[in-house]
């Protein structure tokens, strides 16, 4: 059997006795019983350093029981050590890191302000210690350094491990695989105190080591285990409290968080699940600490699903905080886990239905996007119908593409913190004036780059660009079940009514609850209502083959409705997108702007979102752009040549409304398709507006005859005034709590009169 004590294979505060292996304790096992036909293959001598930088010998004796073999340790009298072989003769004994030992180095005196000088004994041994080499002690599979300590019982604390063993750089490539900052296959690999990727891996090293056929293997990660077993004795212990009572110390933190893990928070407002890829201790701006968590979590680009990252700060407490209260915890942790999960996982099948274009309906809050300063610029609630569309925002937007990791390239590890990697190129940095944790660095360091999506296109600068054609997704493969769990809880998209870009929370889409009756509602004869509709369903369908002799030219409909006001031009709008189920895109020429420069380029983009979505553009009170031309106004007479050269290649359907039908320049007529002109509202359709806004209340909520529609109907109003007259009146009758008679639509118009008399 091997047995070890403690890091360095001796207690620090025992004293060895020459000659004697009683200091030995059995705290570790360090091997098994082989059986006699099995490879016995044992280093000729292994070299366990104690704190008093008395060498020992690990002997082989021929064991009592069959088949097996005892290794005892004595140490090496202080007259041998001066007659020891030269290091060059056990470097030919034994293979560089081949030595199944641990080998203990202690801080000694500084040369520099930034290196720490480990020697190989202690400085009450010798006065001028010497400092060692990795040629030195090569053939040691794991070196240990000891650092001064701060008093009491152990004089020394672990500050590093390095590992030399070959054997176990090829077992830790596989246990710490994609474990952020760790590459086992450089020469001399070291970890430093509280040695994370260890500690987070530790149950995988340990099944690792009982599967390993290799006994020689085996023999070196047990003396692994036993340099690093008391060292995570503490870290079990708060990981422990933590599961039973929920709390947790600041500097304890990394602890609970393994990269790879799951982790529950919360983002923007929102709950979520993330995978945590790494966490370390940063130092803020103003020269404070947080617990950076680096996360990734599922996003949509436009065209491609994969994983994008964002970071979750924790900022630095006093005593130990509630798992719960922090900004977020490992989803192990939570007590409603199940649930957590299941209603994530269904949010997240909503969120891979989104992708691509939709028109929804979205109440509760978005955070608008500011496109002069490229970020969001505040939230607000809204109860309207949105456009979620990935593709398009960023697109229109400005904004770079999401820099996504594809699934499948999901795990390439890169270049971290907490692992050195001394080539002897370049010295260590300076040690922090305040470490954490023993000394060790946790502070943040420049990350590197992750393969990121091979389908983006990029700019020249290397960051991703949207395509200008959207890529349908042919070829999606769904999402599964820990993907669904980690999709965001967000997509971006389009405000109709507002026209600004925002993000959208998927727990507030929903579908679109169409009005069947607001076609016939609509005030116009029957044979003018379906050649309308005729029109724009047919060009919405695709079903006009007809295109010009110049390609991409004159394949849009422009339909014109003249008329006064009130009398339903922009009505007949709004009902026909209703009856298509298409969003309507309400411009004016205001919002356009006055001049040619600005109204070319914001035109543009909306003819191309209104072809993109295919979409119904109302340009309302268009008359500054229909008007006849003039030779003094040039200005104006630039805005109607920019509007009449992009009409020519508009793809998708356009209303404009006008009500100056007798000032329209004469180049407009042949880009109109169809014309519509509503005459001054009659006594019929009049009572027909009537009992469309009345019949709409609850019957119990109205007391109108058709008598008093006769009488209504009598009354010279536009389609307007009655909406606002109905409105109104229904407010005064609810206000005496009593049912909507035609008295409450007398007062109110009496009113009105009034008014129009005292102008």
């Amino acid at each position: 059997m091997y047995s070890f004590k403690g890091a360095a294979g001796i207690a620090a505060n025992e004293s060895p006795v020459d000659a004697s292996p009683d200091w030995v304790k059995d705290d570790f096992e360090m091997g098994t019983k082989e059986s006699s036909d099995s490879s016995t293959t044992t280093p000729p001598e292994v070299v366990a350093q104690p704190p008093t930088a008395t060498p020992a010998l690990i002997e082989k004796a021929d064991s009592s029981s069959a088949g097996s073999e005892v290794v005892s340790i004595r140490p090496i009298s202080p007259s041998l050590q001066h007659h020891a072989p030269p290091p060059a003769s056990a470097e030919k004994l034994v293979e560089e890191g081949m030595s199944c030992e641990a080998k203990s180095l202690y801080e000694g005196p500084r040369k520099c302000e930034c290196c720490i000088n480990w020697v190989d004994k202690t400085a009450e041994e010798v006065e001028e210690a010497k400092v060692l080499t990795t040629k030195v002690h090569g053939d040691a599979a794991v070196l240990t350094r000891q650092r001064n300590g701060h008093g009491g019982e152990d004089p020394f604390m672990l500050h590093s491990v390095v590992i030399q063993s070959p054997l176990l750089k090829k077992t830790l490539q596989k246990v710490l695989k994609d474990y952020p900052g760790v590459s086992p296959e450089l020469d001399e690999v070291e970890f430093e105190a509280p040695f994370e990727p260890l500690f987070h891996r530790w149950d995988e090293l340990l099944e690792a080591g009982r599967n390993e056929t290799s006994t020689e293997t085996r023999k070196h990660i047990k003396v692994l285990q036993g340099v690093l077993e008391p060292e995570f004795e503490k870290s079990r212990n708060i990981l422990r409290e933590c599961r039973l009572h929920g709390v947790i110390k600041f500097d304890s933190l990394w602890v609970i968080f393994k990269p790879g893990d799951l982790i529950y928070g919360t983002v923007d407002g929102r709950e979520c699940v993330m995978k945590l890829r790494e966490a370390e201790y940063v130092q803020t701006l103003v020269g404070g600490l947080n617990f950076e968590l680096q996360c990734e979590n599922v996003d949509f680009d436009g065209s491609n699903f994969g994983y994008g990252s964002g970071d979750i700060q924790i900022e630095k407490f006093r005593g130990t905080a509630n798992t719960k209260d922090l900004p977020a915890m490992p989803l192990d942790l939570v007590v409603d886990k199940l649930n957590v999960k299941e209603r994530l996982i269904a949010r997240g099948r909503t969120f891979e239905k989104l992708r691509g274009y939709n028109f929804k309906s979205y109440k509760g809050t978005v955070a608008l996007f500011d496109q002069s300063y490229m970020t969001d610029r505040g939230t607000t609630e809204i109860d309207e119908r949105v456009i979620i569309d990935a593709h398009a925002f960023y697109q229109f937007t400005g904004q770079q593409g999401q820099d996504l990791i594809p699934f499948e390239a999901h795990g390439v590890n890169g270049q971290g913190r907490r692992i050195t990697q001394n080539n002897g190129a370049y010295p260590p940095p300076p040690p922090p004036a305040h470490g954490i944790h023993g000394g060790g660095n946790m502070l943040s360091t420049p990350r590197t780059k992750t393969p990121r999506q091979a389908a983006n296109q990029r700019d020249p600068y290397g960051n991703p660009t949207i395509p200008k054609k959207r890529q349908e997704d042919a070829k999606h493969v769904p999402l599964t079940e820990e993907q669904l769990l980690l999709c965001a809880p967000y997509v971006r998209g389009f405000l109709l009514r507002r026209k600004q870009w925002a993000k959208f929370c998927v727990d507030g889409i929903n579908d679109i609850a169409w009005n069947e009756e607001a076609f016939e509602s609509l005030v116009l004869p029957n044979n003018e209502k379906d050649l309308l509709l005729a029109f724009a369903e047919g060009q919405a369908n695709g079903n006009s083959k007809f295109d010009d002799f110049i390609q991409g030219k004159g394949k849009g409909i422009v339909m014109l409705l003249s008329g006064a006001p009130g009398v339903g031009k922009t009505l007949t709008a709004e009902s026909v997108a209703e009856t298509m189920r298409v969003p309507l895109y309400v411009m004016s020429a205001g919002e356009l702007g006055t001049y040619s420069e600005n109204l070319e380029r914001v035109l543009k983009d909306v003819l191309e979102k209104c072809a993109m979505w295919k979409a119904i553009l109302l340009l309302d009170e268009a008359d500054v752009f229909l008007e006849a031309r003039t030779t003094s106004d040039l200005q104006r007479n630039a805005m109607v040549s920019v509007f009449l050269r992009l009409l020519e290649y508009y793809e998708g359907i356009m209303f404009l409304t006008t009500n100056r039908i007798e000032a329209f320049d004469p180049a407009f007529e042949s880009r109109i398709d169809v014309a519509f002109n509503y005459e001054v509202l009659s006594a019929a359709s009049r009572r027909q507006i009537w009992s469309n806004f009345i019949l709409r209340l609850p019957e119990e909520e109205r007391d109108i005859s058709p008598a008093d529609l006769d009488k209504l109907g009598a009354i010279e109003l536009n389609g307007r005034q009655i909406k606002s007259a109905v409105k109104t009146a229904q407010m005064l009758a609810a206000k005496k709590r009593e049912r909507l008679a035609v008295k409450h639509t007398t007062a109110v118009l009496e009113l009105r009169a009034h008014l129009l008399q005292d102008k």
